[in-house]
């Protein structure tokens, strides 16, 4: 069974796109230090539907019997955290034996050493335990910690471009880039469903998800010359 760790606002289980949800944690910042809880549904469970729409993204065509997801659920209703709660999350997702973790967020560098630090060490940690790690290269001209960590083993870091259609991944300058479109929902259109590099994140996860389970016999597309360099 392929445990999918999904770090972001939570998930709802009883979204009709969603696929199985064996539990969750809830991470706060409390008192300054990451306070975990998760003994009810409640703690973990999605109130605006980011991360339920990550979610979905992540288990478009997965068989359900092969997967489960956990929740880590690592925001709140604004869509930010601190480093040590993104850290905790990392290191909760790998006691609960996550063979994939999905990080929808980052911290900018140098915005805060000591905070990306800590990042930094779960996020290597959990390569070194053999884990798959996804997460934002950048965010609003910035790099971010952990995504673009290329050096961490197991870790990928990734770049939206909405010129790509749902479903497309491509290579550019040995930068991983995918869609910001979340998953489809009919008859919702595109332009009112969630959208941000959040999705591009979770496309990527759901492709090594596929390639994991046999679904996708393919791995990444090959590197793009980068018109930049």
């Amino acid at each position: 069974m392929l445990r999918i760790a999904i770090l972001d606002t939570g998930i709802n289980p009883a979204h009709r796109q969603v696929g199985p949800v064996a539990g969750g944690v809830r991470i706060s910042w409390v008192d300054g230090r990451a306070r975990l809880t998760g003994d009810r549904r409640a703690d973990w469970i999605d109130e605006i539907g980011h991360g339920t729409a990550v979610a979905a993204t992540v288990c478009d065509g997965l068989p359900p019997e092969a997967f489960t997801l956990l929740s880590v659920r690592v925001f709140g209703r604004r869509a930010d955290a601190p480093p040590h709660c993104l850290a905790a999350g990392i290191r909760w997702a790998v006691e609960n034996e996550a063979a994939i973790v999905n990080l929808s967020a980052g911290v900018p560098v140098g915005s805060d050493p000591e905070g990306e630090n800590v990042l930094r060490d779960a996020w290597t940690r959990a390569g070194e335990a053999g884990i798959t790690l996804v997460a934002p290269r950048s965010g609003r001209g910035s790099l971010l910690v952990p995504g673009s960590l290329a050096s961490v083993r197991g870790a990928v870091g990734v770049e939206a471009d909405a010129e790509l259609a749902y479903g497309e991944l491509a290579r550019r300058g040995g930068v991983l880039v995918a869609p910001p479109w979340a998953r489809p929902l009919p008859p919702l259109p595109r332009e009112k469903n969630f959208s941000g590099v959040s999705f591009a994140v979770a496309a990527v996860t759901n492709r090594v998800a596929s390639v994991r389970l046999g679904v996708a016999t393919d791995g990444f597309p090959p590197v793009e010359p980068d018109p930049a360099s």
